[in-house]
Parts: C-alpha cells; structure tokens; sequence
C-alpha cells in the first residue's frame, strides 16, 4: 500500500445469496484525490459504496483506512471514521425542515457517545451544538440550526431555504441537502452517488469548484457518475466495474469516453440515430397562458403557452426546480390549474383519468417513489395501466396466465433483468425499475408521452435505450414532451426546443445551440434582446 492511500480494499466480495453483486474487488482512494468509478445499473456500484459506508458487510475480504483493517459495521461506524455519502436516491426525512435533516445528521456526532465519534468530527461543529444535541431526545438549538444550514450553503454555493420541509423541495433542492449533510460534518471521504444529475452546466462547473477546493483541503473523493465529459473532466484516476469486477483501472486521460464506455459494456456502444424532423400538422398539445399554484402556493408556473404535433419531440430545458413538475402534474390532472387552458387532441379533460384515456402516458421524474410500487411485482407494475388491465381482466378478476403471458412479452421486448415477473421492483437496478415504466407507459402507444428527467441516473448503454424508446414514439408519429435538466439529451434528441425560467418560457428554438448558451438561458444569465 502506499503511503498516502486513504482507502484500500482488499479482494472485497459481498454475496446476496447466489448473486455476487461485488466480486473480488481491490480498489485505492488516495489522500487529496478524486476516483471517479464507472458501471452500468448492476454492475456494482452502489453495492461497493454501501460496503465501504457500512450499509452492507463483506462476504470475504477487507477495508483499510490508513493502513489498518477496519470493520464498518454501520453508518455510523463509517462516520466516526470520516467517511460521507450522497445517496442517488436521498436518505432525508420529508416531513422534517432542511435545517433539522441537517441538525440530525450532525446529531449522530455525540460527543457524549465515545462510540461513535471522532475529535476531529467534534471540531467541526458549532459550539452550541456540542452543548445542546442529545442522540437519545433529540435536542437541538433551532437558531443555530439555521445558522449553520445558511453558512454550508454560502460557503459551498449551494442556496437552499432552511426552513422549507423536504416534502416541498424539487428533486435538484433535495439534492442539495443531501450534499449539505455530508459537508456538515468533517469527513475526509466523501462519497457522491452522481452529484451532479440535477445541475445545469454553469452549476456543475460552479460544484467541481466545491470538489476541488475539498481535494485541496486534502480530502479524498468517490465520484460515481455516468456522464463521462464530468468523469473526464473532474477525476484523477478511473475504476470500472463491470458485473461486480472491476475490469479497469488507471488514470484519466488513458482511455478515450468512447474506450471507457467499451470497458463498461465489454462491446462498442452503437450509436443512437435521430431521423429527420417531419413534424405533421396534427395538433396533439396545446397549452395557452397557464398559471399553476406550488406546493407553498407561490406561482409555479406564470402564463405559460406552449404546442407539440404528431411526429416531434418537443423539449423543455431548464434548471431543476422551474416549474417542470408542476407543469407536467397540470397536463396530467395531478395538479390543478389556477388559469389557461391545457387541450389535449381537441379535448380539455380535468380529471387524470380522463386525461390517460385521451392517450397520454407519463414517465415521472422519480421512478422508485412515483413510477413503480416497489413491493409489487415486475408483472404487477406492468399491469398498472387502463389498457393491460383491460387485456388481461375478465368480470373484474385478473387471469394470472394472460397477465404473465403480457408481463413476459413486455419484459423481453424491454430487456428487464432479471427475467422473472414475479421478482418484486425493490430488488432491481435503476436502469431496469425505468425499463418497467417504460414498457409500461410505451406499449400502450400514447398519443401524447410526456417524459420527466428519464434518463437520470442511467448508465450510458440504458440512456441510449430510453432515447431510442422515445426517437420510436416520434417516427411512428405521435408525440413526445421531454422535460429534461440535461442539455446533451435535449439537444441530442429533440426536434424544438423550449427553455423555462421561473415557471415561464423564456426561449424557443428550433436551432440547435450549443450547450453553454442554452445553459446560460437556463439560468436567465443571457439577455435574449440583443
């Protein structure tokens, strides 16, 4: 081992039951230094990190920090030693403010408990807070709470309201109180679970300023990410898993995205091909001055008009928390409207169910929360639409043999893995927990798709998959509304272009801008008049 690596892990293996999810692992963090780590969905990533955050024990093999064999029997134990995760999937308690997710965070550095905390964790934290916090009651100093909340999100530029409840925040505000919960205490690894899925391009450079000025303070940091020009851009050296081994390592610069991506697959990755544009003149959405309320009855969308036709995909960029969601709950009746129209193929249904039998499917931002059940069954979140429930009932009782028959055909035309129908949504990837959704929403051909962040999270291989999904809906003429915070997608994938800023359009396009300009309209940084 070297004498500045921070992390080693020797031939780590964790077995659940026959699966090897991690296979005979080694892998070094040196101190100061970002590791970015690659894979597809399943190939062990967030398996490893869990191992390495104490979330899983290994089957066999070891974790060393500083040289000596440590045993992470919990999160906590991880903690003590320093080490912090964002989760893709956020570990926050919704019904608790920001200030408070962020006061319980700092609450498991007890002083009082010898067990689970270090000094130099102790020295990290507001003086109030060593008086004040009590594990076992939860005793805090609200003020302080605030305070602290409000200094992380000035010192890393990361502004986040400390009183909002959770619930109320958008996906990319709750990424942030991820980020600043790992950041208030002192932990010298910091593990991030793709950062930077909810960030526009100007503040993803304005975050790797935060990486850098963290690996100049000697911490070491985990980047797991699938957008490969952040991977390039941002890490030292480069692991890639693939099916639980790591099959590469080495420095950044050595492979080419392309080489990378080969290592990731064990193949060259084919390329998705976009059609020409043939927008027919059938209207199939027509929005006109709509005014939507938000969750803490701000105006979440402001006199927003917008069109899409049969034979296009329309695509609204924007940085997370505009008003996308709100927009997309008003089309799909899950929102009320406070004014404006929203005509669906000549018709102004109100009511959701009236809306998805007009022929419109919804892929919904957050897939494990909003897209599947996750006890349910793969078969039984396929069967969670009018049309194959309609297919498979007879006198309102579900024939077993018809919903398999459906659920088989749909899962291999979909490539869900595993194969089985009855293994329950909690137990698969991210990639595949869309790959039900999609198959779910698709098969039933909508007139009118609408597709929130649906490639967020996903490996390259899987993103490739959702767009050719989506390019199939546009060439057999029908319609797609892409609302999406990542500006290669909508620039790879759609045939106009909208940008929304504080809940209205601000931009509209059919030019294909480069990214750094559309990322500035995002932002409302560029003046449009000149």
């Amino acid at each position: 081992m070297k004498a500045n690596t921070l992390l080693e892990l020797q031939n780590l293996t964790k077995n659940f039951g026959s699966l090897v999810a991690v296979d005979n692992v080694n892998f070094e963090l040196q101190v100061g230094e970002i590791h970015a780590i690659l894979g597809e969905n399943g190939a062990g990533k967030s398996t490893l990190m869990n191992l390495i955050y104490g979330l899983y024990q290994p089957s066999s093999g070891y974790i060393n920090i500083y040289g000596k064999k440590t045993i992470l029997k919990s999160p906590s134990d991880a903690i003590a030693h320093g080490i912090g995760m964002v989760h893709q999937h956020f570990m926050l308690i919704e019904n608790l403010t920001v200030a408070e997710n962020i006061a319980l965070s700092v609450a498991k550095f007890d002083p009082t408990n010898q067990n689970n905390t270090s000094d130099s964790n102790i020295d990290s934290l507001p003086n109030s807070f060593k008086s004040s916090i009590n594990i076992s009651k939860f005793l805090y100093d609200k003020a302080e709470a605030i305070e602290l909340t409000e200094s992380l999100s000035k010192r890393f530029n990361l502004p986040v309201e400390p009183n909002s409840l959770i619930r109320d925040l958008s996906v990319g505000l709750k990424q942030r109180v991820e980020i600043l919960k790992a950041l208030a205490v002192n932990t010298r690894i910091l593990i991030l679970d793709e950062p930077t899925a909810v960030l526009s391009p100007q503040e993803v450079e304005d975050f790797f300023s935060v990486l850098r000025t963290l690996q100049a303070d000697k911490r070491s940091i985990i980047f797991i990410s699938h957008k490969m020009k952040e991977v390039l851009t941002i890490s030292d050296r480069i692991t890639v898993l693939r099916r639980g081994k790591n099959v590469y390592n080495g420095k950044t610069g050595e492979l080419s995205a392309r080489g990378l991506a080969k290592e990731m697959l064990g193949e060259e990755l084919s390329e998705v091909v976009r059609g020409e544009h043939k927008t027919l003149c059938d209207q199939v959405l027509n929005i006109s001055n709509l005014n939507v309320l938000g969750n803490r009855n701000e105006n979440a969308v402001m006199n927003l008009s917008l069109e899409t036709h049969r034979g296009e995909i329309v695509g609204i960029a924007g940085v997370d928390g505009n008003g996308q969601l709100e927009l997309a709950e008003a089309i799909l009746g899950l929102r009320p409207i406070s004014s404006g129209t929203i005509e669906i193929s000549g018709k102004q249904p109100t009511k959701t169910k009236d809306i998805r039998q007009c022929g419109v499917g919804y892929i919904p931002e957050d897939r494990r929360t909003k897209g599947v059940i996750q006890s349910f069954s793969i078969a039984e979140n396929l069967m969670l639409n009018f049309t194959h429930l309609n297919n498979v009932t007879q006198k309102g009782i579900i024939n077993q043999e018809s919903k398999y028959d459906l659920s088989e055909n749909l899962i291999a035309s979909y490539d869900i893995r595993p194969t089985i129908p009855d293994v329950p949504a909690s137990t698969l990837s991210g990639g595949n927990q869309q790959k039900i959704v999609l198959a779910r929403e698709i098969s039933q051909q909508p007139e009118l798709l609408i597709a929130v962040n649906p490639t967020r999270g996903l490996d390259i291989n899987a993103t490739f998959f959702v767009h050719e999904k989506l390019l199939a809906q546009r060439d057999k003429d029908k319609s797609v509304l892409l609302i999406s915070t990542e500006l290669d997608e909508i620039l790879r994938i759609s045939d106009r272009i909208y940008v929304m800023y504080r809940g209205s359009i601000i931009e509209a396009t059919e030019h294909r801008e480069n990214i750094e300009a559309l990322g500035l309209i995002m932002t409302g940084e560029s003046d449009r008049d000149g």
